[in-house]
């Protein structure tokens, strides 16, 4: 008897960012111990990721229609269904903005079960269950776009975490009781092509960063602009350093005051470890997200539509009160309990 697999269709690269994947190779994860075997289907892909894929125990695949062409929905189909037509599919996962019902009924036919993973609830889908691991996300977004029969997994009770943060949970949570703001970490997710990582640098120059004591900035070894962030660094008043490539997030993070990053999976990683944030929106499919988050007390985001007024120096002021600090660590750390992943795996499993 064939074994049954489980396929991920996704792609990432410095324009679409690497969360796609991220949250893919987590499910995978889980996946593998309960010996279930994930292939991963992918358009666009750089070397690195698919590196990540093949290291963590899984399998790669490229489809070869993309090759110097835009991503095209049909031809997109029409290559995935003959790459998975060899494979016995138990599972087809799909976290891709440009898929929709189109493509993923041309491939209910070669395989048992489709998911997809969403945030945007902009699109029809064809599916049996569909995940959107977002805060403020309710079934109600999706009820009109997926069939009646279709299972809508919602909010951060399915927020898709890796075993590391939780192993390490309760040690960063015991570590917030001393509430001072003494180590940074700016981390603005893969590439960072927009180098907000600068941007942000250049601010903190002129802040009040009397109590800080360790600065760090975490980037994709792929980012264009690792020199100049290495020149900034050299020049700021607290101890500074730029790590690159990490595979060890949990271990940076739980001894970590606040981190500046983007809102996306990261800041539910960050809130299973208790760890306020003070965040941005460098992406438009961010907002609703960015917007719950901050109306959470959890973070601080800035963002101009509803952020209070809100700009990183002032943020940086409200986390200086350790009353403030150990107050969003409380709420953050409620909003994610890390057993998201492990729900999600039971119910497909």
């Amino acid at each position: 008897m064939t074994k049954s697999i489980y396929a991920f269709r996704v792609d990432s690269s410095n324009a679409i960012g690497y969360g796609h994947l991220m949250r893919c190779l987590t499910l995978a994860t889980e996946l593998k111990k309960n010996s279930i075997q994930s292939y991963f289907i992918s358009a666009n892909l750089d070397f690195n990721s698919r590196s990540k894929i093949i290291e963590m125990g899984h399998e790669s695949h490229i489809l070869p229609y993309f090759k110097n062409k835009a991503f095209d929905l049909k031809e997109d189909a029409k290559e995935t269904k003959l790459m998975l037509k060899r494979m016995n599919v138990e599972w087809l996962i799909v976290d891709h903005y440009a898929i929709d019902i189109y493509w993923e009924s041309e491939l209910k036919g070669i395989c048992k079960h489709i998911m997809v993973i969403d945030d945007l609830a902009n699109r029809a889908h064809h599916c049996e269950v569909l995940l959107d691991q977002n805060l403020g996300k309710k079934e109600s977004h999706y009820k009109n776009l997926v069939p009646n029969s279709c299972k809508i997994l919602t909010g951060l009770n399915y927020a898709l975490i890796r075993d590391e943060f939780l192993e390490i949970r309760d040690e960063s949570l015991k570590y917030r009781k001393n509430g001072v703001l003494k180590n940074i970490l700016i981390s603005l997710g893969g590439s960072d092509p927009d180098n907000f990582s600068s941007k942000i640098l250049e601010k903190l120059f002129s802040c009040n960063l009397s109590t800080v004591k360790n600065m760090t900035v975490i980037m994709n070894g792929n980012s264009q602009h690792l020199d100049k962030i290495k020149s900034q660094l050299k020049q700021m008043p607290p101890k500074s350093n730029l790590l690159v490539d990490v595979n060890n997030m949990g271990d940076i993070l739980k001894n970590q005051d606040i981190v500046i990053g983007a809102v996306g999976v990261s800041a539910w990683e960050r809130c299973c470890l208790g760890i306020p944030a003070i965040s941005l929106v460098i992406a438009s499919n961010q907002k609703p997200g960015a917007k719950a988050l901050h109306s959470s007390g959890a973070s601080i985001v800035i963002d101009q539509e509803f952020s209070d007024g809100h700009c990183l120096e002032s943020a940086l002021e409200y986390f200086m009160d350790p009353q403030n600090l150990k107050s969003a660590s409380n709420i953050a750390s409620n909003l994610v309990d890390g057993f998201g992943t492990k729900r999600v795996v039971n119910f497909i499993t």
